[in-house]
């Protein structure tokens, strides 16, 4: 309960009473009240419009439109305020349409322009003075629109009534056009016509429509123009992009051009287009300029730009090709020019000479192309892999040799190949290749084969080289590829600890004259040798018993069969120069330490002290007598060994090097040697190919041919011919695993 603070009367003083009277008579509005306001309010109107001064204040009107709200006259005020801009609006657009286009054009758009900055200014005063009207009877009654809303749909009522609105698109599509054309133009204009086409909610259903169309229209006409003129490639990355702009253009040129275009459009939406008009106005320019022309941009000019290593001009093209959905066709030309070139490549006369690098280099030009150009697009990563792995695997065996032959080369001591460029970049750039060829055990082969060479004859860069090739493998193919492979490196660390143990325990005097190393290798791991009859100077035989005497002691129940033809020397000679170290073979050395006690020696007195056949014999006579270095000379001179030939030492060697390496001389065996190799992988192959088929056949039980050979095909890591399917198919006929079906022939049944 609220209690008064006001002070009371005086105690004593006299008592005041308030008297409250009705009125005598209810107050009136004077009979010209609402015609005098309204005129007012209309002087008002006409002065803002034309951006004169009103003769009463901006308050004082404000407090008339709000009198007449208040006495129920807002309708009245409404009507006439929208009569008023109805006129003025009407007035103004006649006056600006009334002009031709052939006169001034960009006028048109001008004053259409001006007339809207004024119209917004002043629609804007109008609802600053009717602004009680605005909030009161405009928001509280239905289907009456607010005043700023009123005042644009009479400007747009005008405009749709009337020719005007197309007229106004039309010029505005005119200006864009020769913006286009390389015209300067007002672009505050038309910015500021879109801004009102946008206002009046008229842009997306007038001006954009046939704005796209325009656009349409317009670069249609200029591709082919452009596209009927297109000139080839040059072949030259340095040729600029304006040389390549002027005149009839190429393929990159065009690219450019559409780039430009592209870029100019995208200016053009950001300076006077609403911005959503963006995705489709850009869709529209590709549409014109490179979707309809897609197969003219590839085909040819692609492989060209490909050729040249056209990085950026490909870039151009993917990005594109992209928002259009061409890359299918992207993908089907890059996988023709991958065959192409790669089939190529494996047709060339030169074949094994430039190969593998050829293919390094290329893989390395498409990776650089995909990284930059192609931005690594998983599909055209995909589709390389697809084209190397056909064109590779059309020579069946030759990739996998020369893999393995570049490896080899890569791996031995003193490699140029190895030499610039960091060994485990060059080494992952080969495992590539690898991954693309079907016969890894083939390659596993040769591999091998080389790896034993480099091994024996101490020519590898290094063991922990050896072994990071080996991970690379074990990586690609699992631990089963390499178990050979690294078993043949054990054998070697094993040999090493035997020989060093060997050295120890040798007397010093049994060590003076001669040094020996045994390398002992399992079979299981090594390519097979065939072993060699030879007849051991007598120095190295007591070593080469005493090694044997060691192992044996060393592992009960083992046996060494010596392979001499894999077994290198050094030997000291005294020439009339000076002391040579010789670098051989044994069967090398064997016949120069006979020349020790003789200096003329005959082939049969050679033959017969030595044990070795003919064929090797003369293979090693002809290396020191007939070769590049010379130490023997022979008895009729000539290139050619005979049985009755005489062999003499040469006192007068000359060779500015202290230790000379003589090579045996190179004949058809390593030739033969491959050709036994693929035999064996073949025969192996078949093996595989008759095991899977019965396990196929043993899980499945019945099948028709086609099946099984499918099923087969999936199993299998290699290549194999239908014709190669059907002899195995048929051994396991004749073998009882399979029968044929009675009423189908082409139905096989497994034999339980």
């Amino acid at each position: 309960m609220w209690a008064s603070k006001r002070p009371g009367p005086p105690a004593g003083g006299p008592q005041k009473k308030l008297v409250i009277k009705g009125l005598k008579a209810l107050p009136t509005l004077p009979l010209s009240y609402k015609t005098d306001t309204l005129e007012r309010l209309r002087s008002a109107v006409h002065a803002i419009q034309q951006n004169q001064p009103t003769t009463q204040g901006l308050e004082e009107l404000y407090r008339d439109c709000e009198g007449l709200c208040l006495h129920k006259f807002a309708s009245d005020v409404y009507e006439m305020l929208q009569t008023e801009l109805e006129k003025y609006t009407r007035q103004q657009l006649l006056q600006i349409d009334r002009s031709p286009d052939t006169h001034a054009p960009a006028a048109i758009l001008d004053q259409t322009r001006k007339f809207w900055d004024d119209y917004t200014q002043q629609l804007t005063m109008v609802r600053c003075v009717f602004l009680y009207l605005d909030r009161t009877y405009a928001l509280q009654t239905t289907n009456v629109a607010s005043l700023w809303a009123m005042g644009l749909s009479v400007v747009r009522q005008h405009l749709v009534e009337t020719n005007m609105r197309s007229r106004l698109v039309r010029l505005f599509i005119n200006e864009v056009t020769s913006e286009r054309n390389g015209q300067l133009i007002d672009r505050p204009s038309l910015a500021s016509i879109a801004r009102m086409f946008i206002d009046l909610g008229l842009y997306a259903q007038s001006l954009q429509p046939s704005f796209i169309d325009a656009t349409r229209d317009y670069y249609r006409s200029e591709s082919l123009r452009m596209i009927n003129y297109l000139v080839p490639i040059k072949q030259s990355a340095g040729v600029s992009a304006e040389a390549r702009s002027s005149g009839p253009t190429d393929v990159p040129g065009y690219m450019n051009h559409v780039q430009r275009r592209l870029d100019e459009e995208t200016q053009r939406v950001a300076q006077y287009l609403k911005p959503s008009t963006k995705s489709t106005l850009l869709a529209t320019v590709l549409a014109e300029l490179v979707e309809k022309h897609t197969e003219k941009l590839l085909g040819p000019n692609f492989d060209a730009m490909v050729d040249a290593d056209m990085v950026s001009d490909l870039t151009n093209l993917y990005s594109l090709l992209l928002p259009v959905n061409k890359l299918d066709l992207l993908q089907q030309n890059w996988i023709s020019y991958i065959k192409k070139t790669g089939l190529r490549m494996m047709q060339a006369s030169d074949l094994e000479a430039t190969l593998i690098s050829g293919l390094l280099a290329f893989k390395r030009k498409l990776d650089n192309i995909l990284s930059i150009a192609f931005q690594n697009n998983t599909r055209l990563i995909g589709a390389l892999r697809e084209a190397f792995e056909m064109f590779i695997n059309t020579r069946r065996s030759k990739p996998a040799q020369l893999i393995a032959r570049h490896i080899d080369q890569c791996m031995r001591m003193g490699s140029k190949l190895a030499a610039d460029d960091d060994i485990d970049d060059i080494f992952d750039r080969i495992i590539m290749l690898f991954r693309f060829i079907q016969g890894k055990d083939l390659f596993e082969a040769y591999y091998r084969r080389d790896l034993a060479k480099r091994l024996l004859y101490n020519k590898t860069l290094s063991t922990d080289t050896e072994r990071l090739v080996l991970q690379k493998l074990k990586a690609e193919c699992g631990a089963g590829y390499t178990n050979r492979l690294e078993g043949m490196l054990h054998d070697m660390e094993l040999s090493l600890e035997l020989s060093s143990e060997f050295a120890q325990k040798q007397p010093e005097s049994a060590m003076n004259d001669i040094g020996f190393q045994g390398s002992v290798l399992t079979m299981a791991f090594w390519p097979t040798y065939e072993p060699m009859e030879l007849v051991l100077p007598r120095q190295a035989e007591e070593a080469q018993n005493a090694f044997t005497e060691l192992y044996a002691e060393k592992h009960k129940g083992r046996n060494l069969q010596w392979q001499h033809n894999l077994g290198t020397c050094l030997i000291n000679v005294e020439f009339n120069e000076g002391s040579k170290e010789l670098q051989l073979s044994h069967l090398q050395g064997t016949v120069m330490l006979m020349f020790a006690e003789q200096n003329e020696l005959t082939y049969s007195q050679i033959q017969q002290s030595t044990g070795l056949e003919n064929n090797e014999l003369q293979r090693t006579l002809q290396s020191l007598a007939c070769g590049k270095f010379r130490v023997l000379t022979k008895e009729p001179k000539g290139r050619d060994v005979d049985t009755s030939d005489t062999f003499h030492f040469n006192a007068k060697f000359k060779c500015p090097q202290a230790r000379v390496k003589i090579s045996q001389i190179a004949t058809k065996e390593i030739e033969k040697e491959s050709k036994e190799l693929e035999a064996h992988i073949h025969l192996d192959r078949m093996y595989r190919v008759d095991a899977a088929l019965v396990r196929i056949m043993k899980a499945r039980k019945t099948l028709e041919h086609s099946d099984l050979v499918t099923e087969l095909l999936k199993q299998l890591d290699f290549n194999v011919s239908t014709t190669e399917i059907k002899e195995r198919v048929d051994t396991l006929f004749e073998r009882d695993y399979v029968r044929r079906d009675d009423s189908n022939p082409s139905t096989y049944h497994y034999i339980a």
